[in-house]
């Protein structure tokens, strides 16, 4: 690995020069900001302009703060390089978790990862010292060299000619009089996670494979491998619950929505045992959950994904045709995750199963009265509450929260709600009249 605390201002530029060219995989590293003004800074340095190094310096450092890169190592550069390695899409991240190996591609990995390994050691504080010494080299230069007027004085008094120098001419760019007092500083605390992604139990490994490790990263190509193949690659190593909308997947956050389990507890172990059964493998069978409006159809899916940490919510508010869904069918296909896709309210047929990834359970989120999709023949229906099933369920929830409130009470505002709403006995309603009898 270079150590770049030894080189001096010339053999430290130079060498960054010489480095990133070399990236192939990873090039397009070379049009980001900080690689950008990484070489811009280099280069200038090389040429003696001291103002463009010192400004392209502070902008590299301006876009390792602003560039949202995973705040990992306590060194801005290294998480830069490391979020570039493990949290961007990049070619060699999609071909792994697609499992489709191209040698070619594999093998230029490789070196892109020497090419990181040796930059990597790089710091604000010794980019600056680069710039310094260039920067008192010129000085030193000047102070030495000998104007026109000295030149031809000498010449006169020693009864020889010169011709003057072309003065008009800036060989060097204008040196400043004076530099910023502090370098950059790129350190800013410990090694830790600051935050939380979904594959941090992998991540995490891997952040301390790579740092604390003796080997040159080139070795770890197939770490690097491994771990996209069993994990998948961009925002799914960092999200769980998405949106497909407008032919783009956006992330949801992190939702937790637990209170549909107790309250249709035999609807929610169905749909659980479905699911599991598809993520052992033992079926793919599309599931329909049927149900009226309020009765925490779209509540319950998330609940479930919430209880299956290793599967990934694709949400479909709305879905018109079924070729809506190839592009989507074309990302998750190449993931090595499991994958619920739910269509919300989508009344859609005519899906050929052979389409349908294996790696995707189709999950129809239908109303009560809607035309049933003969694709969906595995079906749940979310059952018509009557009154005392829906007094229970408003016990269950204030149980559930520790409030004592007698079952006569309980029945009474439920049947208040009864008269006052015309029948209104849903999921929905339910928890609204536990949140009312809190309050009293």
């Amino acid at each position: 690995m270079r150590d770049f605390r030894d080189l001096s201002w010339s053999d430290g530029a130079q060498t960054v020069l010489a480095l990133l060219p070399r990236l192939t995989v990873m090039r397009e590293m070379l049009d980001e900001a900080p690689i950008l003004s990484l070489a811009e800074c280099c280069a200038a340095i090389v040429d003696g302009n001291i103002r463009k190094a010192v400004d392209e310096c502070f902008k590299l450092t301006s876009a390792l703060i602003n560039g949202c890169y995973r705040r990992v190592t306590g060194n801005l550069f290294e998480d830069y390089i490391l979020h570039k390695l493990f949290l961007d899409s990049h070619i060699f991240a999609r071909m792994a978790s697609a499992n489709r190996l191209d040698e070619a591609l594999y093998n230029g990995m490789k070196e892109d990862l020497d090419v990181l390994y040796n930059l990597r050691p790089l710091s604000g504080e010794t980019l600056y010292r680069f710039i310094q010494e260039r920067y008192r080299d010129l000085r030193q230069r000047t102070r030495q060299g000998k104007d026109s007027a000295t030149r031809l004085a000498e010449a006169a008094w020693g009864g020889s000619t010169v011709r003057p120098a072309e003065e008009n001419v800036k060989l060097q760019p204008e040196i400043p009089a004076f530099l910023p007092a502090n370098a950059p500083n790129w350190h800013y605390g410990e090694e830790e996670l600051r935050d939380s992604y979904v594959a941090d139990e992998a991540l995490e490994e891997m952040y301390h494979r790579f740092i604390g490790s003796d080997l040159e990263w080139q070795a770890m190509a197939e770490d690097l491998w491994n771990f996209f193949a069993a994990y998948g690659s961009g925002n799914f190593l960092r999200e769980r619950i998405f949106m497909w909308r407008e032919g783009r997947l956006e992330p949801m956050g992190d939702i937790r929505v637990c209170e549909i389990q107790p309250l249709l507890e035999r609807e929610y172990r169905e749909c659980l045992s479905h699911i599991i059964e598809f993520m052992r493998g033992s079926s793919s069978e599309p599931l329909m959950l049927v149900g009226g409006e309020g009765m925490g159809r779209t509540t319950m899916l998330f609940s479930l994904a919430d209880e299956l940490p290793e599967t990934r919510l694709i949400y479909v508010p709305e879905c018109r045709a079924v070729h809506e869904l190839t592009p989507l069918f074309s990302i998750l296909r190449d993931q090595p995750l499991k994958f619920m896709v739910a269509l919300d309210d989508s009344n859609i047929t005519g899906f050929n199963l052979r389409v349908i990834p294996v790696n995707v359970l189709l999950v129809s989120v239908v109303a009560q009265n809607a035309s049933a999709g003969c694709d969906f023949t595995r079906r749940v229906i979310l059952p018509q509450l009557k009154l005392d099933s829906f007094s229970e369920m408003v016990q269950r929830l204030l149980n559930a929260d520790g409030i004592a409130i007698s079952r006569d009470t309980v029945r009474s505002a439920c049947v208040d709600h009864q008269l006052d709403t015309k029948g209104e006995l849903t999921v929905a309603a339910a928890v609204r009249v536990a949140n009312g009898l809190r309050k009293q």
